[in-house]
């Protein structure tokens, strides 16, 4: 089997976008599947091999150019929009979007042999656009071979033993819903003060939205909760941040998928997040809270969380271990390619 990915350049597979399609790439390579990752357009063209098209995101010029040469070869390709069809995603710019959506966008997905999603969630959503499209729900694996280091993290980090330490790590967005979370704890300063909180904020964004988050937390929290903004971390360092946090908190407006949720679990970390990301299971698994946006419900959240005893170390281990067996690749990526496979059966059969 020959898989082509066309996605976005570098600069804007940003967040978790670019992880998964590695991860993704990786497995099928070890599987033995060929994979090129942005080829020259000719190549469609070029063998008679049996081949499809991966098309990984929106909003790309060359993506419905690339679409119609396939169609043309009676190419099959498929068509992730990787949460960019999403309600928060759609509303942002929704002017240019629309227009652009109606003469362009749409005839690149309505050929799609499948759109891809990567929750249940998603895959509502994308049915609001397309309702005779044949969706296909494949969630994501866990991009890196990690596991929890609690103590050893903390120590790295030169974070005390007392600490409680809350870990915001994402971009800094209006859609992550940091600004609640400020409130939230500032609407618990005193119990969160008790128990030795510091609220650690790793993840950058716009100078101007970081600026007035930064105003929000003094405003709010006074210097009473320590708060400590530490920048953009990302590639292998993020790790340390997640394996030393008490509570991983992304009490986010829209997620597709959220891989950073998926990330802190694979280490152990207990997660709060909201309805808005596809993680409905996690208080099921044990592994933290579920919560409207809002500060309200996340305040309830985190007083809840602030009640409860440390985590212990077997805690940790049993979270990391339940979310190996679950969304390992292992586990997670024969789906692909017998999806693919399918894909390319029905294609000779047409």
């Amino acid at each position: 089997m020959n898989l082509l990915f066309f996605e976005p350049p570098p600069s804007q597979r940003v967040g978790g976008l670019d992880r998964a399609i590695r991860s993704l790439e990786s497995f099928l390579k070890e599987s033995g599947v060929t994979v090129r990752c942005n080829p020259p357009e000719d190549v469609l063209g070029k063998t008679r091999d049996k081949k499809m098209v991966h098309f990984h995101g929106l909003w790309q010029k060359n993506f419905p150019r690339v679409s119609a040469k396939c169609r043309r070869l009676r190419i099959p390709y498929v068509v992730s929009p990787h949460g960019m069809l999403e309600p928060w995603a759609w509303r942002h710019k929704w002017w240019k979007k629309r227009v652009y959506f109606q003469l362009i966008e749409r005839r690149h997905l309505a050929g799609a042999a499948r759109l891809v999603a990567t929750s249940e969630t998603e895959g509502v959503n994308l049915k609001s656009f397309f309702p005779a499209s044949n969706c296909a729900v494949l969630p994501l694996g866990i991009p890196e071979a990690r596991g929890p280091d609690y103590e050893g993290a903390r120590q790295s980090l030169g974070w005390k033993s007392s600490e409680l330490i809350l870990l915001f790590l994402s971009r800094i967005h209006p859609k992550k819903g940091l600004d609640l979370l400020i409130k939230g704890l500032a609407s618990l300063r005193g119990i969160a003060t008790s128990a030795g909180a510091r609220l650690v904020v790793v993840g950058d964004g716009s100078d101007n939205y970081v600026q007035n988050l930064r105003r929000l937390a003094e405003e709010e929290l006074g210097g009473v909760l320590p708060i400590t903004w530490v920048g953009g971390v990302w590639d292998h360092r993020k790790w340390t941040y997640l394996q030393a946090a008490d509570l991983m908190c992304l009490p986010s407006h829209s997620e597709n998928f959220g891989l950073v949720i998926l990330e802190a679990l694979q280490v152990g970390t207990p997660v709060v997040t909201t309805d808005q990301t596809p993680w409905s299971e996690l208080p099921g698994w044990g592994g933290g809270w579920i919560v409207r946006p809002g500060v309200e419900p996340l305040t309830e959240a985190l007083a809840e969380f602030f009640s409860q005893p440390r985590w212990t170390a077997e805690q940790r281990t049993r979270l990391a271990a339940d979310i190996q067996n679950w969304f390992s690749w292992k586990k997670v990526g024969p789906a692909y390619i017998q999806f693919y496979e399918d894909i390319l059966h029905e294609a000779r059969g047409r």
